[in-house]
């Protein structure tokens, strides 16, 4: 019995190894989106900048989300170009409400047309990864820890003073990067999502002729026991012709997740 002991573990050690090699990464990133609409509740941090020709802007918003039925409070803070304050503000949001205020003391809340709300990461948690699903044959996957940082932009969500003393958690890296013009359909949803398609005497697929691509990546950070997502990072950069002025586009967009399916009191939020 005891010849056959150590033979017996090592093969059955193989066989646990085989097992877990066989999640391709196609099965662990939609496993990431099965997990991600399945949220009851989320805490939400979006860090994002654009650069288009001369004009910037960035945003910054933390809030937290239940889902159906839907409830959010979020606190946003938006520094454009020609503003020497950023501004900020505090938003709620229902099903049946969208109210925002200053945040500042003592100000009230101002109520807005429902109908009116585009931020739709607050109702489809996985707008984002939906958009790269078509492109899932060309991800690239690693195996590695991460923490779950605070205050860090995308440039450098790598780096962090901090990051060391956080719990680490073992996670999948996924991560996709394309520059060829096979990628133009990525573009145009990204130039809808940004509200650059709506004008009426625009002919989306002259439009979408004159798209140079430079870069487009995308990397995601999924737990590797619960699949839920921690982090998600893309980065899309383009040359695009939008009546008759070239544009180069540049975002960069990082988004946390965090606080999976905790409770949520957003009375003592909103007051």
């Amino acid at each position: 019995m005891k010849q056959w002991g150590i033979p017996f573990v090592v093969l059955l050690l193989l066989l646990l190894s085989a097992c877990n090699e066989q999640q391709s990464t196609e099965e662990i990133y939609d496993r990431a989106i099965e997990e991600t609409e399945k949220l009851q509740t989320v805490k939400i941090q979006r860090n994002q900048t654009l650069r288009a020709q001369q004009e910037s802007f960035r945003t910054q918003l933390e809030g937290f989300v239940q889902y159906n039925p839907l409830e959010a409070f979020g606190t946003m803070r938006m520094t454009l170009l020609n503003l020497s304050e950023p501004l900020e503000m505090e938003v709620y949001l229902n099903n049946n409400k969208w109210e925002i205020r200053p945040k500042q003391f003592g100000a009230s809340w101002q109520t807005r047309e429902r109908e009116e709300f585009e931020d739709v990461i607050f109702e489809n948690p996985t707008v984002y990864m939906n958009l790269f699903e078509p492109y899932k044959e060309e991800f690239l996957k690693k195996e590695i820890e991460i923490a779950y940082m605070e205050g860090t932009e995308p440039e450098d969500v790598n780096q962090s003073e901090n990051e060391e003393e956080e719990p680490r958690i073992p996670a999948y890296e996924i991560s996709f990067r394309g520059s060829d013009e096979q990628y133009r359909p990525l573009v145009k949803q990204h130039l809808e999502q940004m509200g650059l398609l709506k004008h009426s005497d625009l002919n989306v697929d002259e439009v979408m002729d004159t798209v140079e691509i430079e870069r487009i990546d995308m990397t995601i950070f999924v737990d590797k026991e619960t699949f839920q997502v921690h982090r998600m990072q893309t980065r899309f950069r383009y040359l695009v012709n939008i009546l008759g002025e070239f544009r180069v586009i540049d975002e960069s967009l990082l988004l946390r997740f965090a606080e999976h399916n905790e409770a949520i009191e957003f009375e003592e939020l909103i007051n």
